[in-house]
């Protein structure tokens, strides 16, 4: 006959009682820092955005999930694309696109700029 001790010890281990929560990012590619020239006074790189696509999940261990993907490219004699991706929970997702619908509604009634 087992003694109890041994029995606890075969047991699986409980999931820990507190929920993991991944925080919002935003997530660059490893060749996107190798794009960005290292000269003096250079600010970084500036890519065109050709592309917006995303999906939701919602899983045990993420929870609910919104995950972007932006497609930038190089303009000019530069032809790189790179995929930068946003990951951001439910709220998040829906705090952004109130904050772009709002943005948007103040550049469509701003006056024009004096250059």
């Amino acid at each position: 006959m087992k003694s109890r001790s041994l029995q606890r010890t075969r047991r699986a281990p409980a999931l820990p009682s507190w929920r993991w929560s991944p925080q919002n990012t935003l997530n660059f590619p490893q060749a996107l820092r190798d794009a960005i020239p290292a000269l003096p006074h250079c600010w970084g790189r500036c890519l065109v955005l050709a592309a917006i696509t995303g999906h939701a999940v919602h899983n045990r261990l993420w929870g609910r999930r919104v995950r972007l993907k932006f497609q930038v490219q190089e303009t000019g004699k530069l032809t790189g694309k790179f995929d930068v991706w946003m990951d951001l929970d439910a709220g998040a997702a829906r705090a952004l696109a109130r904050t772009l619908d709002q943005l948007a509604a103040q550049a469509e009634n701003a006056p024009p700029a004096n250059a």
